[in-house]
Protein backbone atom coordinates (compact mmCIF):
# COMPACT_ATOMS: atom_id res chain seq x y z
CA UNK A 1 0.00 0.00 0.00
CA UNK A 2 1.40 3.67 -1.45
CA UNK A 3 1.73 6.41 1.49
CA UNK A 4 0.96 9.39 -0.04
CA UNK A 5 2.23 13.26 1.53
CA UNK A 6 1.51 16.64 0.49
CA UNK A 7 4.07 19.15 1.38
CA UNK A 8 3.35 23.03 1.82
CA UNK A 9 5.80 25.55 2.75
CA UNK A 10 4.42 28.73 3.91
CA UNK A 11 5.92 32.20 3.14
CA UNK A 12 5.88 35.52 1.34
CA UNK A 13 9.88 35.05 1.17
CA UNK A 14 9.70 32.19 -1.29
CA UNK A 15 6.78 33.15 -3.23
CA UNK A 16 8.55 36.79 -4.12
CA UNK A 17 11.88 35.03 -4.69
CA UNK A 18 13.68 36.37 -1.50
CA UNK A 19 14.95 32.70 -0.81
CA UNK A 20 14.54 29.04 -1.71
CA UNK A 21 12.31 26.39 -0.09
CA UNK A 22 15.09 24.09 0.85
CA UNK A 23 12.94 22.48 3.06
CA UNK A 24 10.58 20.69 1.00
CA UNK A 25 13.23 18.91 -1.09
CA UNK A 26 14.68 17.33 2.14
CA UNK A 27 11.45 16.36 3.57
CA UNK A 28 11.03 14.96 0.27
CA UNK A 29 14.31 12.58 0.62
CA UNK A 30 13.68 12.18 4.40
CA UNK A 31 9.81 10.56 3.06
CA UNK A 32 11.06 8.99 0.29
CA UNK A 33 13.54 7.03 1.91
CA UNK A 34 10.53 5.55 4.29
CA UNK A 35 8.85 4.71 1.34
CA UNK A 36 6.25 7.67 1.45
CA UNK A 37 5.58 9.39 -2.07
CA UNK A 38 5.14 12.90 -2.24
CA UNK A 39 1.94 13.59 -4.15
CA UNK A 40 2.52 17.62 -4.77
CA UNK A 41 4.58 20.25 -3.41
CA UNK A 42 2.94 23.86 -2.56
CA UNK A 43 4.22 27.12 -1.57
CA UNK A 44 1.80 29.40 -0.20
CA UNK A 45 0.81 32.71 1.08
CA UNK A 46 0.89 33.39 4.64
CA UNK A 47 -2.77 34.29 4.92
CA UNK A 48 -5.02 32.86 6.99
CA UNK A 49 -7.51 31.29 4.29
CA UNK A 50 -4.56 30.38 1.57
CA UNK A 51 -2.93 28.32 4.41
CA UNK A 52 -6.65 26.57 5.07
CA UNK A 53 -7.42 25.98 1.41
CA UNK A 54 -4.35 24.32 0.90
CA UNK A 55 -4.56 22.17 4.30
CA UNK A 56 -7.95 20.71 2.83
CA UNK A 57 -6.26 19.97 -0.75
CA UNK A 58 -3.41 18.28 0.93
CA UNK A 59 -5.78 16.37 3.41
CA UNK A 60 -8.10 15.40 -0.19
CA UNK A 61 -5.27 14.10 -2.06
CA UNK A 62 -2.68 12.39 0.53
CA UNK A 63 -2.51 10.91 3.88
CA UNK A 64 -0.32 13.27 5.03
CA UNK A 65 0.38 16.72 5.20
CA UNK A 66 3.47 18.47 6.70
CA UNK A 67 3.32 22.01 6.36
CA UNK A 68 6.75 24.06 7.41
CA UNK A 69 6.67 27.60 8.11
CA UNK A 70 4.68 30.03 10.15
CA UNK A 71 5.17 29.31 13.96
CA UNK A 72 7.28 31.51 14.81
CA UNK A 73 6.34 34.83 17.16
CA UNK A 74 5.19 37.52 15.35
CA UNK A 75 2.28 39.02 13.44
CA UNK A 76 2.81 37.63 10.05
CA UNK A 77 2.59 33.85 11.58
CA UNK A 78 -0.29 33.18 10.52
CA UNK A 79 -0.18 29.04 10.69
CA UNK A 80 -1.70 28.19 14.20
CA UNK A 81 -4.62 30.21 13.55
CA UNK A 82 -5.49 28.65 10.20
CA UNK A 83 -4.80 25.52 11.71
CA UNK A 84 -7.45 26.06 14.50
CA UNK A 85 -9.93 27.27 11.74
CA UNK A 86 -9.38 24.35 9.92
CA UNK A 87 -9.66 21.82 13.05
CA UNK A 88 -12.68 24.22 14.75
CA UNK A 89 -11.29 24.50 17.66
CA UNK A 90 -9.43 27.19 19.79
CA UNK A 91 -5.89 27.66 21.20
CA UNK A 92 -4.72 26.22 24.95
CA UNK A 93 -1.36 26.91 26.63
CA UNK A 94 0.63 23.94 26.87
CA UNK A 95 3.07 24.43 30.16
CA UNK A 96 5.83 22.02 28.72
CA UNK A 97 6.54 23.82 25.59
CA UNK A 98 6.63 26.94 28.07
CA UNK A 99 9.57 25.27 29.66
CA UNK A 100 10.84 24.27 26.80
CA UNK A 101 11.21 27.59 25.86
CA UNK A 102 12.28 29.30 29.13
CA UNK A 103 15.48 26.61 29.48
CA UNK A 104 16.02 27.40 25.51
CA UNK A 105 16.56 30.61 26.43
CA UNK A 106 18.32 30.07 29.61
CA UNK A 107 20.65 27.97 27.77
CA UNK A 108 21.96 30.52 25.78
CA UNK A 109 22.05 33.33 28.41
CA UNK A 110 18.82 35.23 28.11
CA UNK A 111 18.02 36.26 31.99
CA UNK A 112 15.25 38.43 31.00
CA UNK A 113 11.22 37.38 31.74
CA UNK A 114 9.62 35.95 28.63
CA UNK A 115 7.49 38.84 26.59
CA UNK A 116 4.33 37.97 25.95
CA UNK A 117 5.25 36.21 21.93
CA UNK A 118 7.85 33.96 23.19
CA UNK A 119 5.34 33.26 25.88
CA UNK A 120 2.42 32.73 22.93
CA UNK A 121 4.56 30.11 21.43
CA UNK A 122 3.01 27.82 24.04
CA UNK A 123 -0.27 28.22 22.66
CA UNK A 124 -1.44 25.69 20.44
CA UNK A 125 -4.31 23.97 18.80
CA UNK A 126 -6.65 21.91 21.85
CA UNK A 127 -6.95 18.97 18.69
CA UNK A 128 -3.25 18.66 18.17
CA UNK A 129 -0.02 17.54 20.39
CA UNK A 130 3.16 19.14 20.80
CA UNK A 131 6.63 17.72 19.67
CA UNK A 132 9.39 19.66 21.79
CA UNK A 133 11.79 21.23 19.63
CA UNK A 134 15.52 21.33 21.13
CA UNK A 135 16.67 23.55 18.09
CA UNK A 136 14.40 26.53 18.93
CA UNK A 137 10.98 27.62 20.27
CA UNK A 138 8.47 27.16 18.22
CA UNK A 139 7.32 23.54 18.92
CA UNK A 140 6.27 20.86 16.22
CA UNK A 141 1.98 20.21 16.30
CA UNK A 142 1.02 16.69 15.50
CA UNK A 143 -2.46 16.14 14.55
CA UNK A 144 -4.38 13.07 13.57
CA UNK A 145 -7.30 14.23 11.57
CA UNK A 146 -10.27 11.90 10.54
CA UNK A 147 -7.27 8.89 9.80
CA UNK A 148 -4.59 11.39 8.26
CA UNK A 149 -2.10 13.09 9.85
CA UNK A 150 -1.48 17.09 9.61
CA UNK A 151 2.28 17.77 10.70
CA UNK A 152 3.33 21.29 11.24
CA UNK A 153 7.09 21.90 10.96
CA UNK A 154 9.21 25.30 12.22
CA UNK A 155 10.64 27.19 8.77
CA UNK A 156 14.19 27.16 9.97
CA UNK A 157 15.89 24.78 8.43
CA UNK A 158 18.00 23.38 11.19
CA UNK A 159 14.91 23.10 13.40
CA UNK A 160 12.92 21.54 10.78
CA UNK A 161 15.39 19.09 9.86
CA UNK A 162 16.07 18.09 13.34
CA UNK A 163 12.57 17.45 14.15
CA UNK A 164 12.06 15.64 11.00
CA UNK A 165 15.40 13.04 11.43
CA UNK A 166 14.69 12.67 15.23
CA UNK A 167 11.23 13.04 15.69
CA UNK A 168 9.02 12.98 12.54
CA UNK A 169 10.41 10.10 11.03
CA UNK A 170 10.99 7.21 13.12
CA UNK A 171 7.08 7.98 14.02
CA UNK A 172 5.81 7.46 10.63
CA UNK A 173 7.62 4.60 10.18
CA UNK A 174 5.81 3.16 12.95
CA UNK A 175 2.57 3.78 11.80
CA UNK A 176 2.85 2.78 8.89
CA UNK A 177 3.93 -0.64 6.77
CA UNK A 178 5.46 1.01 3.90
CA UNK A 179 7.34 -0.77 1.15
CA UNK A 180 11.16 0.27 0.88
CA UNK A 181 12.26 2.27 -1.69
CA UNK A 182 15.79 1.95 -3.29
CA UNK A 183 17.56 4.36 -5.33
CA UNK A 184 21.11 4.16 -7.56
CA UNK A 185 22.75 7.05 -9.71
CA UNK A 186 25.33 6.06 -12.47
CA UNK A 187 26.76 9.06 -14.27
CA UNK A 188 27.57 9.32 -18.06
CA UNK A 189 29.24 11.13 -19.76
CA UNK A 190 30.51 11.86 -23.62
CA UNK A 191 27.16 11.13 -25.25
CA UNK A 192 23.97 13.22 -26.00
CA UNK A 193 20.75 12.09 -23.99
CA UNK A 194 18.89 11.30 -27.46
CA UNK A 195 21.72 9.18 -28.58
CA UNK A 196 21.95 7.60 -25.30
CA UNK A 197 18.38 6.92 -25.35
CA UNK A 198 18.47 5.29 -28.79
CA UNK A 199 21.78 2.95 -27.51
CA UNK A 200 19.56 1.49 -24.52
CA UNK A 201 15.97 1.39 -25.89
CA UNK A 202 16.50 -2.37 -26.63
CA UNK A 203 17.52 -2.87 -23.19
CA UNK A 204 15.06 -0.36 -21.22
CA UNK A 205 12.74 -2.43 -22.39
CA UNK A 206 13.02 -5.61 -21.17
CA UNK A 207 13.82 -3.83 -17.50
CA UNK A 208 11.84 -5.23 -15.18
CA UNK A 209 8.66 -3.42 -13.85
CA UNK A 210 9.28 -2.45 -10.87
CA UNK A 211 12.34 -0.65 -12.04
CA UNK A 212 12.44 2.47 -13.64
CA UNK A 213 14.85 4.38 -15.34
CA UNK A 214 14.76 8.24 -15.01
CA UNK A 215 17.82 10.92 -17.15
CA UNK A 216 18.85 13.40 -15.33
CA UNK A 217 20.86 15.29 -17.90
CA UNK A 218 22.85 18.69 -17.65
CA UNK A 219 25.47 20.48 -19.52
CA UNK A 220 28.20 18.00 -18.91
CA UNK A 221 27.31 14.50 -17.92
CA UNK A 222 24.03 12.68 -17.74
CA UNK A 223 23.12 10.93 -14.06
CA UNK A 224 20.82 7.72 -14.91
CA UNK A 225 18.73 6.89 -11.78
CA UNK A 226 17.34 3.60 -11.14
CA UNK A 227 14.53 3.72 -8.65
CA UNK A 228 12.36 0.42 -7.72
CA UNK A 229 9.88 -0.38 -4.55
CA UNK A 230 9.34 -3.49 -2.81
CA UNK A 231 9.58 -5.01 0.56
CA UNK A 232 12.59 -7.13 -0.26
CA UNK A 233 15.31 -4.65 -0.42
CA UNK A 234 18.33 -6.95 -0.60
CA UNK A 235 16.45 -8.51 -4.31
CA UNK A 236 15.72 -4.66 -5.71
CA UNK A 237 19.59 -3.78 -5.02
CA UNK A 238 21.04 -6.96 -6.28
CA UNK A 239 18.69 -6.42 -9.48
CA UNK A 240 19.58 -2.92 -10.38
CA UNK A 241 22.91 -4.13 -9.87
CA UNK A 242 22.33 -6.62 -12.51
CA UNK A 243 20.85 -4.42 -14.87
CA UNK A 244 23.91 -1.92 -14.29
CA UNK A 245 26.04 -5.02 -15.66
CA UNK A 246 23.91 -4.98 -18.70
CA UNK A 247 24.53 -1.66 -19.11
CA UNK A 248 28.18 -1.50 -19.19
CA UNK A 249 27.84 -4.21 -21.72
CA UNK A 250 26.17 -1.91 -24.29
CA UNK A 251 27.52 1.36 -22.70
CA UNK A 252 30.27 1.13 -20.65
CA UNK A 253 32.56 3.35 -22.56
CA UNK A 254 30.39 6.20 -21.72
CA UNK A 255 30.29 5.22 -17.86
CA UNK A 256 31.90 7.68 -14.89
CA UNK A 257 30.84 6.06 -12.25
CA UNK A 258 28.56 3.22 -10.95
CA UNK A 259 27.82 4.29 -7.59
CA UNK A 260 27.71 8.27 -7.56
CA UNK A 261 25.72 11.15 -9.01
CA UNK A 262 27.78 13.47 -7.65
CA UNK A 263 31.43 14.62 -10.06
CA UNK A 264 33.47 15.83 -6.72
CA UNK A 265 32.72 12.71 -4.69
CA UNK A 266 33.65 10.09 -7.76
CA UNK A 267 36.92 12.03 -7.93
CA UNK A 268 37.92 12.43 -4.56
CA UNK A 269 37.16 8.73 -4.66
CA UNK A 270 40.13 8.23 -7.61
CA UNK A 271 42.68 10.47 -5.31
CA UNK A 272 42.23 8.87 -2.42
CA UNK A 273 42.15 5.26 -4.46
CA UNK A 274 45.41 6.34 -5.91
CA UNK A 275 46.92 8.24 -3.24
CA UNK A 276 47.13 11.25 -5.31
CA UNK A 277 46.95 15.12 -3.97
CA UNK A 278 45.27 17.66 -6.04
CA UNK A 279 45.43 21.84 -6.28
CA UNK A 280 43.26 24.39 -8.24
CA UNK A 281 44.51 27.21 -10.44
CA UNK A 282 41.56 29.25 -11.17
CA UNK A 283 40.92 32.63 -12.89
CA UNK A 284 37.19 32.65 -14.58
CA UNK A 285 35.61 29.74 -11.91
CA UNK A 286 36.98 32.11 -9.12
CA UNK A 287 37.30 29.51 -6.64
CA UNK A 288 34.39 27.39 -7.32
CA UNK A 289 36.19 24.31 -8.03
CA UNK A 290 38.33 24.22 -4.65
CA UNK A 291 34.75 25.11 -2.57
CA UNK A 292 33.30 22.36 -4.69
CA UNK A 293 36.31 19.56 -3.72
CA UNK A 294 36.24 20.56 -0.04
CA UNK A 295 32.66 20.45 0.01
CA UNK A 296 33.08 16.83 0.59
CA UNK A 297 33.91 15.04 4.29
CA UNK A 298 37.48 14.05 4.17
CA UNK A 299 38.61 16.15 0.94
CA UNK A 300 41.87 17.35 3.66
CA UNK A 301 43.51 14.26 2.33
CA UNK A 302 44.05 14.71 -1.37
CA UNK A 303 43.11 18.71 -1.44
CA UNK A 304 46.16 20.86 -0.77
CA UNK A 305 45.25 24.29 -2.19
CA UNK A 306 44.15 26.83 -4.66
CA UNK A 307 45.62 30.03 -6.15
CA UNK A 308 42.71 32.43 -7.70
CA UNK A 309 44.73 34.42 -10.01
CA UNK A 310 41.96 36.50 -11.42
CA UNK A 311 44.24 38.93 -12.52
CA UNK A 312 47.02 38.19 -15.20
CA UNK A 313 49.67 39.88 -13.34
CA UNK A 314 48.96 37.18 -10.55
CA UNK A 315 48.89 34.69 -13.13
CA UNK A 316 52.32 35.77 -14.07
CA UNK A 317 53.91 36.28 -10.65
CA UNK A 318 52.51 33.57 -8.45
CA UNK A 319 52.09 31.03 -11.26
CA UNK A 320 54.79 31.47 -13.22
CA UNK A 321 53.09 31.77 -16.85
CA UNK A 322 55.24 33.49 -19.32
CA UNK A 323 54.08 37.10 -20.06
CA UNK A 324 55.57 35.91 -23.59
CA UNK A 325 53.16 33.41 -23.96
CA UNK A 326 50.25 35.60 -22.69
CA UNK A 327 51.57 38.40 -25.12
CA UNK A 328 51.44 35.69 -28.08
CA UNK A 329 48.21 33.46 -27.27
CA UNK A 330 46.44 35.56 -25.25
CA UNK A 331 45.48 35.21 -21.31
CA UNK A 332 42.42 32.77 -22.63
CA UNK A 333 44.33 29.95 -24.42
CA UNK A 334 45.44 26.52 -23.80
CA UNK A 335 49.23 27.39 -23.59
CA UNK A 336 48.19 29.45 -20.60
CA UNK A 337 45.72 27.19 -19.27
CA UNK A 338 48.77 24.55 -19.19
CA UNK A 339 50.89 26.89 -17.92
CA UNK A 340 48.71 27.91 -14.74
CA UNK A 341 48.33 24.02 -13.92
CA UNK A 342 52.05 23.25 -13.77
CA UNK A 343 52.99 26.16 -11.90
CA UNK A 344 49.78 25.61 -9.20
CA UNK A 345 50.83 21.74 -9.48
CA UNK A 346 54.49 22.95 -8.24
CA UNK A 347 53.40 25.97 -5.94
CA UNK A 348 51.88 23.23 -4.35
CA UNK A 349 53.24 20.70 -4.83
CA UNK A 350 50.85 18.15 -5.43
CA UNK A 351 50.71 15.20 -8.08
CA UNK A 352 47.56 16.71 -10.33
CA UNK A 353 46.72 20.17 -11.03
CA UNK A 354 43.55 21.40 -12.42
CA UNK A 355 43.72 25.40 -14.15
CA UNK A 356 40.70 27.51 -16.04
CA UNK A 357 41.35 30.38 -17.61
CA UNK A 358 38.39 32.17 -19.46
CA UNK A 359 35.33 34.62 -19.80
CA UNK A 360 32.38 34.41 -17.44
CA UNK A 361 31.04 37.40 -18.76
CA UNK A 362 29.06 40.20 -19.70
CA UNK A 363 31.74 41.49 -21.20
CA UNK A 364 34.00 40.19 -23.26
CA UNK A 365 37.72 39.65 -21.88
CA UNK A 366 40.74 41.73 -21.28
CA UNK A 367 42.04 40.22 -24.50
CA UNK A 368 38.71 40.22 -26.62
CA UNK A 369 38.04 36.75 -26.26
CA UNK A 370 34.22 36.06 -26.70
CA UNK A 371 32.47 35.12 -23.70
CA UNK A 372 31.43 31.88 -22.59
CA UNK A 373 35.15 31.24 -23.90
CA UNK A 374 37.38 28.76 -21.59
CA UNK A 375 40.12 26.56 -21.02
CA UNK A 376 40.37 23.89 -18.47
CA UNK A 377 44.06 22.09 -18.17
CA UNK A 378 44.90 19.12 -15.86
CA UNK A 379 48.19 17.65 -15.71
CA UNK A 380 50.25 15.40 -13.07
CA UNK A 381 53.63 16.87 -14.72
CA UNK A 382 54.15 14.45 -17.13
CA UNK A 383 51.15 15.00 -19.74
CA UNK A 384 48.17 16.98 -19.88
CA UNK A 385 44.74 16.99 -20.72
CA UNK A 386 43.18 20.52 -21.80
CA UNK A 387 40.09 21.02 -23.32
CA UNK A 388 38.36 24.41 -24.73
CA UNK A 389 34.75 24.83 -24.12
CA UNK A 390 32.37 27.25 -25.51
CA UNK A 391 29.44 28.78 -23.18
CA UNK A 392 27.96 31.80 -25.08
CA UNK A 393 24.28 31.60 -23.91
CA UNK A 394 24.93 31.38 -20.15
CA UNK A 395 24.17 33.54 -17.49
CA UNK A 396 27.91 34.44 -15.14
CA UNK A 397 26.53 31.91 -12.07
CA UNK A 398 25.67 29.43 -14.79
CA UNK A 399 28.57 29.44 -16.63
CA UNK A 400 30.55 29.33 -13.73
CA UNK A 401 28.89 26.18 -12.31
CA UNK A 402 29.44 24.21 -15.62
CA UNK A 403 32.95 25.48 -16.31
CA UNK A 404 34.17 23.86 -12.57
CA UNK A 405 32.02 20.54 -13.02
CA UNK A 406 33.40 19.86 -16.23
CA UNK A 407 36.54 20.61 -15.12
CA UNK A 408 35.68 18.11 -12.41
CA UNK A 409 34.74 15.70 -15.20
CA UNK A 410 37.98 16.16 -17.28
CA UNK A 411 40.24 15.26 -14.28
CA UNK A 412 37.61 11.83 -14.22
CA UNK A 413 38.69 11.00 -17.20
CA UNK A 414 42.29 11.97 -17.08
CA UNK A 415 42.50 9.33 -14.05
CA UNK A 416 40.41 6.97 -15.95
CA UNK A 417 41.89 6.69 -19.58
Amino acid sequence: MKIKATLITIGDEILIGQIVDTNSAFIAQQLNQTGIEVEEILSVKDELFTIVEALQRGIDSSDIVIVTGGLGPTKDDKTKNALCHFLDCGLVREAQVLENIKQFFTARGYTKELNNLNQDQALIPAKSTFIQNRYGTAPGLWTNFHGKIIINLPGVPIEMKGLMREEIIPRLRTQFNSVHVVHRNILVTGIPESDLSILLQEWENEIPDFISLAYLPNRTSINLRFSASGYDEKFMKDEIQNQIEKFKQIAGKYLVSEHSNKSQQILGDLLKEKGFTISTAESCTGGTIASILTSIPGSSSYFLGSVVSYATSVKTSVLGVSQQTVEEYSVVSEQVAEQMASGVRQLINTDIAIATTGVAGPCKGEDGKEVGTVWISVTDGKCFLTKKYFYPDLDREDFIAIVSNNALNLVIKFLTS
